[in-house]
């Protein structure tokens, strides 16, 4: 496994290099101090696994990295590590195709689940206190057009509805599947359904959203497929 460590400060890489290696003894680790280092490594044949990238940088940001990133290998997973908590650097990276979003405050193990959880594709792990900033930001939202009768507003059907409800709970595909006796393969075509009616593209979106509407709980910092 390679993974590629994005960060302008030398002392980060390193801290960087020596935790994921406390974890993943097996790992190759490259590191990039720029967007512009990182994209070379990627186009002289370095070909990571998984990336690691500041959101602040003094070239191209890290944003701009991630779609960058996204262009020469669509399938490679992008952790994002920032010091800024705000909704819209966040939202911005979840719909760009970002695998999650921690804080530089995270814990090693944080750091770890992340790296796992991006890898295996079963979900965004998110830093809870850029949930929380997500659900504020979601919740005044709410207050200032409204949050009653979004399902009415959305046309979601009753089956959607409990679908997105399960979802927010943090239910997995085949959870929500047996709880409703439904295939996993009609669950994944309903929560296409639902991202399109919602107008948002990730499970942790969606989950947003159903706080927002009323439907379920503060989503966890994970959020499985």
């Amino acid at each position: 496994m390679n993974i590629l460590i994005v960060d302008d400060h030398a002392l980060v890489r390193r801290g960087l290099h020596y935790v994921v290696k406390e974890g993943f003894p097996d790992a190759e680790i490259t590191e990039a101090e720029s967007a512009a280092s990182a994209l070379e490594h990627i186009h002289n044949g370095v070909n990571p696994d998984l990336a690691l990238v500041d959101v602040r940088m003094p070239d191209l940001d890290g944003l701009e990295l991630l779609r960058a990133l996204k262009v020469e290998k669509p399938d490679m997973p992008v952790v994002m590590l920032s010091t800024y908590d705000n909704a819209p650097y966040v939202k911005r990276a979840l719909a760009d195709g970002a695998s999650g979003y921690l804080l530089k405050d995270a814990t090693p193990e944080d750091l770890a689940q992340a790296i796992n959880v991006a890898l295996s594709g079963s979900g965004n792990v998110l830093s809870p206190r850029v949930i929380q900033n997500l659900f504020e930001e979601h919740e005044a939202s709410g207050r200032d057009h409204g949050a009653n009768g979004r399902r009415g507003e959305y046309n979601l059907t009753q089956r959607e509805h409990d679908i997105l409800e399960l979802l927010a709970e943090g239910r997995a595909n085949r959870e929500i599947a047996q709880r409703l006796y439904l295939s996993e393969k009609t669950v994944k075509a309903h929560l296409a359904a639902i991202f399109r009616k919602l107008g948002v593209t990730n499970r942790t979106q969606a989950a947003m959203m159903a706080v927002q509407m009323g439907v379920g709980p503060v989503p966890g910092a994970l959020v499985h497929e």
